[in-house]
């Protein structure tokens, strides 16, 4: 099953940023609401500007880009446009980078899609559980101080069996629990005033990053993060991977910035 959206804008986005945090943090338990699969033919999707090929072009000019983790990931993995190789998803990243006795917990409502990532993962050697429900509701109730969760919504406020992604994010972030969430930015002129509700009086530091341009290429104008009870060394390398991004990636997305 292809996913079309993968090696996009937002999955490069999302992705570099989740590198970032995955090798400082180096959680015991990762927990992730929505699993996708293992990892994406290349040769079946054609990323939207500022997608892989993009980022593998345009990286080189910034030294953090092109020493990041992410880069040193997907480089060999993708191959080039004219012989595309594979882009890992989230759960991939994760695999490669946390400790060989991390346990990996994810929520997919693609049975498939579920049982492809479940055998992938046993193949490569990882402690997994992979369950067909609704993952913000499984993630809120499973996750515990210690743990790093990642909420990766298309529509952050979309509500699954209980919570949306906001609601889950301020929930697990209230008990402690490391959460990164990353959302879509579908238009330019999309508001951003629920994030000030969201963290009002949320415990301890939040981190908020938005990365936004004036075109919606692939349905999406831009992505943002909310992160609760990262460490600090965390938070300096997620902030300078975000405004690098912003810097290579203008060149074929108008007009991005982070705010």
């Amino acid at each position: 099953m292809a996913n079309i959206y993968a090696a996009d804008f937002g999955d490069v986005v999302k992705h570099a940023v989740l590198c970032e945090v995955l090798v400082r943090e180096q959680p015991a338990r990762y927990l992730e609401s929505h699993g996708g699969r293992l990892d994406y033919d290349l040769a079946d999707v054609e990323p939207s500007p500022g997608g892989i090929w993009d980022f593998i072009e345009l990286s080189v000019e910034f030294d953090s880009l092109a020493a990041s983790t992410f880069s040193g990931i997907v480089r060999d993995l993708a191959g080039q446009p004219e012989h595309p190789g594979r882009y890992p998803g989230s759960i991939a990243f994760a695999d490669a980078l946390l400790p060989p006795d991390a346990e990996v917990v994810a929520f997919e409502l693609i049975a498939a899609s579920a049982s492809s990532l479940l055998e992938g993962l046993a193949e490569r050697g990882r402690s997994a559980q992979v369950n067909v429900a609704d993952g913000l509701r499984g993630v809120c109730e499973l996750a515990r101080p210690g743990d790093l969760v990642f909420l990766d919504p298309f529509q952050v406020h979309e509500r699954g069996e209980e919570f949306t992604s906001a609601e889950a994010f301020v929930a697990l972030a209230n008990r402690g629990v490391r959460t990164v969430l990353w959302y879509a930015i579908h238009e330019p002129t999309d508001s951003a005033g629920w994030i000030a509700e969201a963290i009002e009086d949320l415990p301890g530091t939040v981190w908020q990053a938005r990365l936004i341009g004036d075109t919606t290429e692939a349905g999406l104008a831009g992505c943002g993060f909310l992160a609760a009870h990262l460490s600090p060394v965390t938070v300096v390398a997620a902030t300078k991977i975000v405004q690098d991004l912003a810097g290579a990636l203008a060149v074929v997305r108008p007009g991005l910035r982070l705010e």
